[in-house]
C-alpha cells in the first residue's frame, strides 16, 4: 500500500503542475483570442480533474480491499467500521465528505449529493440544485455537482493519506 500512496501522491502533484502550466498558457492566449478551442480545452481540463479524482478514490478503495482483506461488501464500509472502533470520528466525517463528493461526481443527484447539501462546512464547493456554480466570466466552468479544482484534488489526496496512516496503525 505504501507504493500506492507514493505513486498517487506523485501523480496528483504532477497532474496539478501540468494543469497549472497549460491553464496559464491558455489564459495568456485568451487575452488575444476568444477561440472556442481554447475555451473547450479549459473545460476539458475540468473534466480531467473530475475523472482523476474519481479514479484516485476508486483505486484507493481497491487498495483498502486488498489491505484489509475484504472479500464481500464494501472496503470503505470496513474502513469506516474500523475507524469507528478506534474512535476516529473526525476522520470518518472528513472521509465521508469526499466519499459523497466522488459518488455525486460519478452518479449525479441522489443520496450522496443530498448528504452534501445538508453539510454547510464542506472543504469544497458543491453546485446549486441546477448544477451550475455561476462563477461569472469563468469560461472553464462545466456542469458538475462538485467543483473539482486543484484544492479538491489536494484535499482528496490528504484524506486518502490520513486513512492510509490509520490503516497502518490498525495493522500494527
Amino acid at each position: 500500500m505504501q507504493r500506492f500512496i507514493q505513486i498517487i501522491s506523485e501523480s496528483t502533484e504532477s497532474h496539478i503542475e501540468n494543469f497549472n502550466k497549460i491553464e496559464e498558457l491558455i489564459y495568456t492566449e485568451l487575452e488575444n483570442s476568444g477561440s472556442t478551442r481554447l475555451v473547450l480545452t479549459l473545460q476539458k481540463m475540468q473534466w480531467e480533474r473530475a475523472v482523476f479524482a474519481i479514479g484516485m478514490f476508486s483505486l484507493f478503495e481497491a487498495e483498502i480491499q486488498n489491505e484489509l482483506k475484504v472479500e464481500q461488501g464494501s472496503a470503505f464500509k470496513e474502513l469506516k467500521k474500523r475507524l469507528k472502533e478506534k474512535g476516529k470520528n473526525e476522520i470518518i466525517l472528513r472521509f465521508e465528505e469526499f466519499y459523497y463528493a466522488i459518488n455525486a461526481l460519478k452518479h449525479g443527484r441522489g443520496q450522496s449529493y443530498n448528504k452534501l447539501l445538508e453539510n454547510k462546512n464542506l472543504p469544497f464547493k458543491i453546485s446549486s440544485i441546477n448544477g451550475v456554480f455561476t462563477n461569472e466570466g469563468d469560461v472553464s466552468e462545466i456542469e458538475t455537482l462538485i467543483l473539482v479544482d486543484n484544492g479538491f484534488l489536494e484535499d482528496c489526496l490528504a484524506v486518502i493519506r490520513i486513512c492510509y496512516n490509520e490503516i497502518l496503525r490498525m495493522s500494527s
